[in-house]
């Protein structure tokens, strides 16, 4: 192996996804941030995908990985089938590639950013005794598996508390909160203004012209269309929300996001279907996909979270903080720590009523959505912030590089 230069370090990050989901989300920002006067990035991942595309744009060579096939995740607690697991064990020859990055970059550490190719990239590690660490992303367990990798890694990040578990020991273990650019998030008023006559035009009577009086509620849901972030209890409560004194046309909920497998395909279908039949189709708008987040973000009154599983740190909640937007969310995983009763409010999971017992109260308190609003932006300048968490996660870097050195 190369000796390193001492003044700058290359470090390999390996990515198993082949969407764009909020970990990979996470991991651009970082290489956008990421001081290149110390550090040199090169990211492993799906050659043809649009993940690869996007870390193009941030000027990081890619190495192409003949990576599987991304894990179906539709069970609460059984995260990997057998399947899976075979198809993972195909897929060793991805090791022999990893080695060879490692060589011919003379690579000083990898950064793994899920937990099948931080399994893959520990036994590289091994061999070239070069420091390894995992941005552990999940807030579920995965038995053996949490355990092997564990004694491969020398750090793991975490993303909330909700992931700590009994993963390693509390000298491996560093909480990073997810950050957010503050800055770069904010939509200016004329990109909010032009997607809600984009919206409206395409969703109401035709008329593009609202007064600031008639604009309606808008509440949403950000992310990808899958069964486990609960979306159809969404499309139940505006159902609910229908029976209350609420004028139906004042609240507008926005799906938007697109779906990845043909399970998410069907169940996308699935929804279009429901508002159909639930007689809500006036009151729900599917976006599809935006690869700009930030402006209907924006737009959003509310953001809702209404996932049926853990997860560990949902970007669509920093983000809502970031652009001061107050969170109805379920409290599993990371959520029940990110939102507070100043931001938010926490619903039980998989309860329509609840969700639009939520929406209702905040729609009727114009002065408690603001305030909420206003607290969110300053729980994102305090803590989600990713210049400041890009600071801490190079400090790490510069920790195991000490201690390998």
């Amino acid at each position: 192996m190369k000796t390193p230069d001492p003044s700058k370090y290359n470090i390999l990050y390996l990515d198993s996804g082949s969407g764009i989901g909020g970990g990979q989300r996470s991991l651009l920002l970082l290489l956008k941030l990421l001081d290149r006067q110390r550090f040199s990035p090169f990211v492993g991942c799906l050659g043809n995908s649009p993940f690869a595309d996007e870390v193009a744009k941030t000027n990081t060579q890619i190495v192409p990985l003949s990576l599987p096939e991304a894990h179906n995740k539709t069970d609460k607690i059984k995260r990997f089938t057998f399947r899976d697991l075979l198809n993972d064990f195909r897929q060793l020859r991805v090791i022999g590639q990893i080695h060879q990055a490692v060589k011919q970059h003379s690579i000083s550490l990898i950064h793994a950013n899920s937990l099948s190719v931080a399994l893959l990239g520990g036994i590289v590690a091994k061999w070239h005794r070069i420091p390894i660490l995992m941005h552990k992303r999940y807030a579920t367990s995965y038995g053996i598996l949490d355990k092997i990798c564990e004694k491969l890694l020398n750090r793991v990040i975490l993303v909330s508390e909700a992931t700590r578990w009994d993963f390693a020991t509390e000298a491996k273990q560093t909480l990073i909160y997810n950050g957010v650019d503050l800055e770069a998030f904010q939509a200016s008023q004329a990109e909010v203004e032009s997607l809600q006559i984009e919206l409206l035009s395409g969703n109401s009577d035709g008329t593009q012209s609202k007064t600031e009086s008639t604009l309606p509620l808008f509440v949403g849901v950000v992310t990808r269309i899958t069964p486990e972030k609960g979306i159809h209890f969404l499309v139940r409560a505006m159902a609910e929300l229908k029976k209350t004194e609420l004028n139906s046309d004042y609240i507008k909920l926005l799906i938007v996001g697109g779906p990845y497998f043909q399970k998410d395909q069907d169940y996308m279908a699935s929804l279009k279907q429901k508002v159909v039949d639930l007689g809500v189709a006036e009151s729900v708008i599917f976006t599809g996909f935006l690869s700009d987040t930030r402006i209907v973000t924006s737009l959003l009154d509310i953001v809702l979270v209404p996932s049926i599983i853990p997860e560990a740190c949902p970007r669509t909640i920093i983000e809502a903080m970031a652009v001061g937007k107050p969170v109805i969310a379920t409290p599993l995983g990371g959520s029940k720590e990110l939102v507070t009763p100043e931001t938010g409010l926490l619903v039980p999971p998989e309860n329509a009523e609840a969700i639009a017992s939520a929406i209702a109260k905040l729609a009727n308190d114009p002065e408690q959505l603001t305030a909420m609003g206003i607290a969110a932006r300053l729980r994102a300048e305090q803590l989600f912030s990713s210049e400041k968490n890009s600071v801490l996660t190079e400090a790490v870097y510069e920790e195991l590089l000490s201690e390998s050195g």
